[in-house]
C-alpha cells in the first residue's frame, strides 16, 4: 500500500511539473511572438539597402555584365551564379527565374546530363548559344552522346554554335556527325575550329549538311578554320562568310586552284597564316566582292595580295612574323588597289614600313595600327616616318603597340611626325601607346601638344590620358 502512495505521489508531481513546463513553453512562444513582430518592425523602419532598391530588371543586367567578365577558365556555373545566389534570397530568386542567365552553355569536361537539363529547362523558351570548349579524349563517350542528345532536343532554339579548338578530333567528328541529322530553324552563327577534310571512319570528304539552307535557313555568319594539310579535296560550304586558312605544312603549288571556287564569293572575312604562300599565283585571281576584312600573317605575301580583288575590303591586317620582303616590294604597283580600306595594321613597325607603296596602295586610312614598336627595330633604318604618310589626309587614330618605356628615340620620331602633321594643316591624330614593359607617362609630357593621346597598359587598359591630372608632376 505504501508502495501505490509512493508511486501516486510521484505521478502528481510529474504532472504538475508538465503543467509547469506547458505554461512556460506558451509563455515563450508569445514572447518569441512578439519579438519576432518587432524585428518585422525594427527591420521595416530600416533604410532599404540600394542594391535591393533596383528593379529586376537592372539587377539582371548587372548579373549579365559580371558573368560576362567571368574569365573562361572559370565554370560560371559551379561558381560565380552561386556566388551570387547565395547573397539573398531575391538574387537567388532573380538568378533560377531568368531565362536569359542560362542562354549560354560552355560545354566542357566538366559537365554532365544533368547540368545540360538544367540548362535547358531554366533557358525556358530563350534562344540558346551552345559553346563546346573543351572536352578530354578520355571522357566516356556515353557521357559525351547523353549530353549532347539532352542539348539536341533544343536545336530549334539554338541561335549559334561554337566547337573550339580544345576539343578532341574523336569528339569534334562525332559532333559533326550527329549535326547532319538535326535541323536549325533559329541558328544564325557557327564557329568551326579544326574543320574537318573527312573522318576517320569515311574516304570521301565530309559535307556539313547542318549548314545547307534546308537545314539552317536563317544561317548569317558561318566561320571555318581549316588547316589545310588535312585536305586532299577542299570544299567551301556555301554558306560560309568567314574563313580561317592554316597553311601550314601546305604546299600551294599542289592545289593551284584553291582560291578559284565560286563558292568563296560570298567571304566578307577572310584570315590565312601559316607558311609562305606559293609566288606563282597569277595577279588578281582571287576575286571577292563581298569581302571587308583581310588577314595575311604568311611571311611571303606578297603574291597572294597582288592577286586579291576586293572592291569593298575595309579592314587589312599584314602580320607576318618576320617581314621577308619589304613593305616597298610587297606592295609595290598597287596603286589604289584598297581605296576603301580605313583601318590598316602592320606588324614590326619600321619607317620603311610607311613607305611610299603602302601609302598609294591604302590612300584612304583613317586607322592605323602599327605592333611590335620594339628598340631594335629603329636601329636598323632611319628614325623617321616619311613624307608620303602625309598624304594620309584622313587618318584619324595612330595606335601604337609594344613599346619599352625608355624609347626616347620613338618619341622624337613620332613628335616630329606629329609635328608635320599639324604644319601641313593637318588635324590633330589620337595616339595610342601600348607599353611592353611599363609606361612612364611623364616622358609624354610635350606630346600632347601635337596629339590626344592615351598611354595603354600591356593589357590593353587605360592608364594616363592626356588632359588628367597623371600628366601633372
Amino acid at each position: 500500500m505504501d508502495e501505490l502512495m509512493q508511486a501516486r505521489t510521484a505521478l502528481a508531481a510529474l504532472e504538475k511539473r508538465e503543467q509547469e513546463l506547458i505554461n512556460e513553453l506558451c509563455n515563450i512562444r508569445d514572447a518569441a511572438r512578439f519579438q519576432r513582430s518587432r524585428v518585422k518592425e525594427l527591420v521595416a523602419q530600416m533604410p532599404i539597402s540600394p542594391i535591393n532598391c533596383l528593379p529586376a530588371e537592372l539587377l539582371l543586367q548587372a548579373f549579365k555584365f559580371y558573368l560576362e567578365a567571368v574569365p573562361d577558365t572559370c565554370d560560371v556555373y559551379r561558381h560565380s551564379k552561386r556566388e551570387l545566389a547565395s547573397v539573398s534570397r531575391r538574387w537567388r530568386d532573380v538568378i533560377l527565374h531568368s531565362p536569359s542567365l542560362w542562354t549560354t552553355i560552355n560545354v566542357t569536361s566538366y559537365w554532365s546530363e544533368a547540368r545540360a537539363k538544367t540548362y535547358v529547362a531554366r533557358s525556358s523558351q530563350s534562344l540558346l548559344d551552345i559553346n563546346f570548349r573543351r572536352w578530354n579524349v578520355n571522357r566516356d563517350e556515353r557521357i559525351f552522346t547523353a549530353l549532347f542528345n539532352v542539348l539536341a532536343s533544343s536545336a530549334h532554339r539554338w541561335r549559334s554554335f561554337t566547337i573550339q579548338p580544345n576539343i578532341s578530333d574523336l569528339h569534334r567528328s562525332l559532333l559533326l556527325e550527329k549535326l547532319n541529322h538535326l535541323s536549325f530553324p533559329s541558328l544564325k552563327r557557327v564557329s568551326i575550329w579544326k574543320f574537318p577534310g573527312s573522318f576517320a571512319w569515311q574516304a570521301e570528304p565530309y559535307e556539313p549538311i547542318f549548314l545547307h539552307p534546308e537545314s539552317s535557313p536563317h544561317l548569317e555568319r558561318v566561320h571555318l578554320q581549316v588547316n589545310m594539310r588535312t585536305f586532299d579535296t577542299f570544299h567551301v560550304p556555301s554558306s560560309t562568310s568567314a574563313l580561317s586558312l592554316d597553311f601550314s605544312g601546305f604546299h600551294l603549288d599542289r592545289h593551284p586552284s584553291i582560291f578559284e571556287s565560286h563558292l568563296y564569293r560570298g567571304l566578307t572575312s577572310l584570315h590565312i597564316f601559316g607558311d609562305p604562300v606559293d609566288s606563282s599565283l597569277p595577279p588578281d585571281c582571287i576575286q571577292l566582292p563581298l569581302l571587308e576584312e583581310f588577314t595575311c600573317k604568311v611571311e611571303r605575301g606578297r603574291a597572294l595580295i597582288h592577286a586579291l580583288v576586293a572592291p569593298n575590303l575595309k579592314h587589312f591586317d599584314y602580320s607576318p612574323r618576320l617581314w621577308r620582303d619589304s613593305p616597298t616590294k610587297v606592295f609595290a604597283d598597287l596603286n589604289s588597289r584598297f581605296t576603301n580600306v580605313d583601318y590598316l595594321r602592320l606588324s614590326d613597325f619600321t619607317a620603311e614600313n610607311l613607305s611610299k607603296a603602302v601609302c598609294l596602295a591604302f590612300p584612304n586610312v583613317c586607322h592605323l595600327e602599327l605592333t611590335r614598336v620594339t628598340r631594335n627595330t629603329f636601329g636598323t633604318c632611319r628614325a623617321e616616318f616619311p613624307n608620303d604618310v602625309l598624304y594620309w589626309n584622313n587618318l584619324k587614330s595612330l595606335t601604337l603597340h609594344g613599346l619599352l618605356s625608355d624609347d626616347l628615340k620613338f618619341l622624337d620620331v613620332l613628335v616630329t611626325f606629329l609635328r608635320q602633321r599639324l604644319n601641313a594643316g593637318q588635324t590633330k591624330l589620337h595616339v595610342k601607346v601600348a607599353f611592353l614593359l611599363g609606361g612612364v607617362s611623364s616622358l609624354f609630357r610635350g606630346v600632347p601638344e601635337y596629339c590626344y593621346l592615351e598611354l595603354l597598359d600591356r593589357f590593353g587598359e587605360v592608364f594616363c590620358r592626356s588632359g588628367s591630372e597623371a600628366w601633372e608632376y
